[in-house]
């Protein structure tokens, strides 16, 4: 179908794969540090740095080994920065909110966002020659699914609150 873009793997099915195992990898390396992303900034900063960078690599890489470089990109390096340090930044956040809510607040709702969120970027990013780049796509969608992770975090530790505020005693209300 004209405009529908190729996944770079081959097969969608093994695009799925590689994207939730990269999800999976992600959140696991998330969890695993949880003592010590309580205790500093430095931990999860560099898993985020770590992630934007691999995840970016993956973009990178599908459109250098099939010739499917955004000529716009090539054209305009002050642009191509721009675009690169903005996803940059943004990818790099999600890991950063997610392991600080987790770690110092126990917030699960960012761990399953951030799953959703590896998940979608890294299978958009193994697809090629659509009708736009999934790297410019992200950089709409992407603060708006930042928003989304932060408000449902938001809504777990309200309903958190709400529970020890007025339940006690094993489900019985505080009146």
């Amino acid at each position: 179908m004209p405009g529908s873009p190729d996944p770079v793997l081959g097969d969608w099915l093994l695009t799925h794969a590689v994207a939730v195992a990269a999800a999976v990898a992600t959140v696991g390396v998330v969890y695993a540090t949880r003592a010590r992303s309580a205790r500093g900034s430095l931990t999860p900063a560099l898993l985020g740095g770590g992630y934007a960078l691999a995840t970016l690599a993956v973009w990178t890489v599908a459109r250098l080994v099939t010739d499917a470089f955004p000529s716009e990109l090539v054209a305009d390096p002050l642009t191509a920065a721009g675009l690169l340090g903005f996803s940059f930044l943004l990818l790099a956040g999600f890991v950063v909110v997610a392991a600080l809510l987790f770690a110092r607040r126990g917030l699960v709702a960012p761990l399953v966002g951030l799953f959703g969120v590896t998940e979608l970027v890294w299978w958009a990013f193994l697809h090629v020659r659509g009708e736009t780049d999934p790297l410019g796509m992200f950089l709409l969608v992407g603060p708006a699914l930042l928003v989304l992770l932060l408000v449902a975090a938001g809504v777990e530790y309200a309903g958190r609150w709400v529970r020890r505020r007025f339940v006690r005693d094993g489900g019985r209300s505080a009146s």
